[in-house]
């Protein structure tokens, strides 16, 4: 067939025509192709553009390796909601206030017996129980026994239990029973002491009646006031030439290992696990009441000195001593314990004799110790923020009068006095009085009476 013949076919026309609608079919599919394939690049290209610029550090104009991850220097970052903030722990406070010697001659139970016999030791009390009733709480040391009748004073030293509760009543709240005279009465008498210590709501500290009372805190009086707590460490330098029985050796705590001879080796051991024991009960104040030295000796001697040292060097915080029946030096100073913490003590050497019969010069005369103390509510550290006495006498007003004895407020009476007034000292005590706060003054350290 020619070609011209070929383009003239009506068949063959028709045959070219199909083709060239199917070619024109097959590029328009592949343009919308392409052109869908471009959009879509076009598409990621402008996504992956805009969080690069979203993402880059103004300083280094890096990209962030993880786009999707939201930091604090995004400027896009989420801030969350406002948090409540922790409220601030206030600082608290606690007062503590320290007497020293309570003693019971024959002639302080005459003076209270009653007429119905019964005792009443209140009035011995009365003139200074606001000055034990204003602290948190009040220390003293109690040497006398309640060991049942007969009653009786020195050397066995038997009081009727109606001292106790003019102690309590006055404000007392924890008795030293490791002294002296913890067992002139054996056992029967120091358990009937601790008894009548407790039912007056009071508590007795470096002596107990059984050994699970020795055991119990490992034998340390705790107290907690305001969210500070207090641990009391009671010892004795000895039991009067004593021995501690065999079968109940946990019923006194004692400094020395050679208690009834030299007093020169001190029982270390004791003395650091009771300390221990005190910080395993977490105390903020460790305070060691201590019966020691010499009768009548103001200055210490050189074992007080080292276990003053020991104390203070594994953690407590305050030494109150009795014993010598006469006010002795106090100071403060500051100590590296062995946890490597720098804190400030606190030591009373000697308090004096709180209520007695004893006319020995000196003896008449003690102090009530006011110790203030601040837990700070935002490190829990306890300080010592405040330490001063006021002086205190022992007045003996005769035989023949309504109160026989009674404890003054030295202070109070001299700057009150008016001659020989109703309700005023006489002029002779009114002379001694004063003697003797000039005494404390030089023993204790003006610096710390209260102003």
């Amino acid at each position: 067939m020619s070609d011209q013949n070929y383009e003239l076919d009506p068949k063959l026309q028709e045959q070219r025509r199909q083709r060239r609608e199917e070619l024109r079919r097959k590029r328009a599919q592949r343009k919308i192709v392409i052109y869908a394939a471009l959009a879509v690049i076009l598409v990621l290209v402008l996504v992956l553009s805009i969080r690069s610029c979203t993402n880059k550090d103004p300083d280094n104009d890096v990209t962030d390796p993880n786009p999707d991850q939201t930091t604090n220097e995004n400027v896009d970052a989420v801030v969350p909601p406002d948090q409540p903030e922790e409220p601030v722990k206030e600082d608290t406070h606690a007062t503590l206030s320290a007497i020293g010697d309570i003693m019971c001659y024959e002639e302080q139970i005459a003076d209270a017996l009653q007429a119905d016999g019964s005792y009443d030791f209140s009035a011995s009390f009365a003139k200074v129980a606001d000055l034990l009733s204003a602290a948190d709480v009040t220390v003293a040391n109690l040497e006398t026994n309640f060991a049942g009748t007969p009653y009786s004073g020195y050397p066995t030293f038997s009081s009727p239990p109606e001292l106790a509760k003019a102690m309590a009543d006055a404000g007392i709240d924890i008795l030293q029973t490791a002294n002296t005279y913890s067992m002139e009465n054996g056992m029967a008498g120091l358990r009937t002491t601790i008894e009548t210590i407790e039912e007056y709501g009071m508590q007795s500290a470096g002596t107990y009646g059984t050994q699970e009372e020795a055991n119990e805190n490992g034998g340390v009086v705790i107290r907690e006031i305001n969210d500070i707590k207090f641990a009391f460490i009671a010892f004795t330098k000895g039991i009067n030439g004593r021995t501690r029985p065999a079968d109940n050796a946990y019923c006194v705590n004692l400094l020395y290992t050679d208690y009834t001879s030299t007093y020169s080796s001190v029982d270390e051991n004791a003395l650091i696990k009771s300390v221990q024991s005190a910080k395993a009960l977490e105390a903020d104040v460790i305070i060691a009441l201590l019966h020691w030295g010499g009768e009548y000796d103001i200055e210490p001697n050189d074992t007080q000195t080292a276990i003053a040292d020991l104390l203070f060097k594994n953690g407590v915080d305050v030494i109150l001593g009795s014993h010598a029946h006469v006010v002795g030096p106090m100071e403060k100073r500051t100590v590296t314990t062995v946890d490597g913490e720098n804190k400030e003590v606190f030591i009373a050497y000697n308090l004096g004799n709180f209520i007695s019969r004893m006319t020995k010069e000196g003896t008449q005369a003690s102090v009530v110790l006011n110790l203030s103390f601040t837990k700070s509510g935002e490190t829990g550290e306890t300080t010592i923020t405040a330490a001063e006495y006021v002086p205190v006498y022992i007045a003996d007003n005769g035989e023949n009068a309504d109160i026989r004895y009674e404890v003054l407020n030295i202070a109070e009476e001299v700057d009150h006095y008016i001659g020989n007034a109703e309700g005023h000292v006489s002029e002779e005590v009114y002379s001694t009085i004063k003697a003797e706060r000039e005494r404390i003054r030089t023993n204790a350290g003006v610096e710390f009476e209260a102003k």
